[in-house]
């Protein structure tokens, strides 16, 4: 069985080199590496090109920067293994990942991820094997809401599953991986879990995932809900879609809690949430029990539109955190 891992690739040249050496290193053989360079302006692409002709199963796309979603859709159409594997370029996975994913059979098969500084102290673990009980529907519900975290790297999928229902990642700069995420599940029969860290993932500071958005998840959150009314499945999934506007609505919160003085603050956070009042769907419930805790109980006072505990709250949070 073949294994497609696809890398896109964005001014990492301090750190590809290490992630392709990685995949180099895995003792499961049969693989194809396709590095989608996105418009770097650094030295990556030097550095891919020449690992690309020391090693046949290694191929470089380039392109003009699009983001990391349509990256990665530009490596799906090349793709001609039966698994697909996401990674980033300043990540790294231990040598037998491959190795265990030949092993499995189902159409999404989710890993277990440990967060690490760059000197590779484990920050957090991010086991998606702790939630190997979870139903369908259950699993589903909660990555909608980002209570059990989305990303493309957490899991690998059948290249069928993918070309078979079009599934593709969004334009988005951040929280490309939601929809996406939503539709494999949707659409997956059978899903599975490699137990045991196989990904170490590398937080840090100027990453795609570094955003200082006021609003990362709120054009996610509306774009889900136009996919979902396309899908024909929005009365089944309307009240998690609210849990997800409200958990959008205080992750902006948060944000902006971290960059403006009360003032300004007041002034923004009243905003957005007349805006979440106005995207939620009045006729139906908010899907409490699939968000995560913070937001369950944040939400009362976005409810009430009380701006001042969430301000509170986030700066108190903070000041724990250092």
């Amino acid at each position: 069985m073949k294994i497609s891992t696809i890398v896109p690739v964005y001014n990492t040249e301090k750190y590809v080199g290490r992630c392709i050496d990685s995949i180099i290193s895995q003792t499961y053989p049969d693989w194809e590496l396709i590095l989608v360079d996105d418009g770097s302006t650094d030295g990556s692409l030097n550095i891919i090109e020449s690992y690309a002709k020391k090693d046949p199963r290694i191929n470089v796309i380039h392109q003009k920067n699009e983001g990391p979603g349509m990256a990665r859709n530009s490596g799906i159409v090349q793709a001609t293994g039966e698994y697909i594997v996401f990674i980033d370029s300043d990540d790294v996975i231990r040598p037998d990942y491959f190795e265990k994913l030949s092993k499995e059979t189902a159409d999404v098969v989710f890993i277990d991820i440990d967060q690490v500084d760059e000197d590779f102290h484990i920050l957090h673990k991010e086991h998606m094997s702790d939630y190997q009980a979870l139903s369908k529907d259950e699993f589903l519900r909660s990555q909608m809401t980002g209570k059990i975290l989305w990303g493309g790297v957490r899991k690998a999928v059948k290249s069928e599953l993918l070309l078979k229902n079009e599934i593709r990642f969004t334009e988005h700069k951040v929280g490309e991986e939601a929809i996406y995420s939503f539709l494999l599940l949707y659409y997956a029969e059978s899903f599975s879990f490699i137990k045991g860290t196989v990904y170490m993932y590398v937080n840090r500071t100027g990453s795609q995932s570094d955003t200082r958005d006021d609003d990362p998840w709120g054009s996610i959150a509306i774009f889900l809900k136009k996919k979902i009314l396309q899908t024909g499945v929005y009365d089944q999934y309307a009240n998690t879609l609210n849990a997800f506007i409200v958990t959008a609505a205080i992750v902006s919160l948060d944000k902006m809690a971290s960059k403006y003085k009360w003032n300004e603050y007041k002034i923004r956070a009243e905003k957005r949430v007349k805006k979440c009042r106005r995207e939620m769907d009045s006729d139906s419930p908010v899907d409490i029990k699939h968000m995560n805790d913070k937001a369950k109980v944040l939400y009362p006072f976005i409810k009430a539109g009380m701006i001042t505990p969430i301000y509170i709250v986030s700066h108190v949070n903070r000041m724990r955190r250092k």
